[in-house]
């Protein structure tokens, strides 16, 4: 059986013991407005939650370097190197291009004539 990509891109670029296919093809309720809960404005918590993302791509390229010395030394096997590289490399090529695609967007509305 072919799994849908959504649970292949969900355990490359996560954790795979925490996802299951229930998880990602389950169709998820609506959001009450009661229950969205913002903690200063939307662009404060939009902007921590990218700090936290950019953090997390930050630990796992530490996780790629250590698992590559590790396999220097003789201690990892290359597969796991290869797939922790490529997680890296991944969530790397995604941040770059948010990031441009935010940039940009942003001159285009500062560029905008009112």
């Amino acid at each position: 059986m072919v799994e849908p990509i959504d649970l292949r891109m969900a355990q490359l670029l996560g954790d795979e013991n925490d996802i299951t296919l229930a998880q990602v093809a389950a169709p998820t309720a609506p959001a009450k407005s009661s229950d969205l809960t913002l903690s200063h404005s939307p662009f404060e918590d939009i902007l921590s939650r990218a700090v936290d993302s950019l953090s997390n791509i930050s630990k796992t390229e530490a996780r790629a370097n250590q698992l590559i010395d590790q396999y220097v030394k003789g201690q990892a096997d290359l597969q796991d190197v290869m797939v922790a590289t490529s997680k890296a490399s991944v969530l790397i090529s995604m941040a770059v291009t948010t990031i441009n695609l935010a940039v940009n967007t942003f001159k285009e509305i500062t560029q905008m004539q009112v």
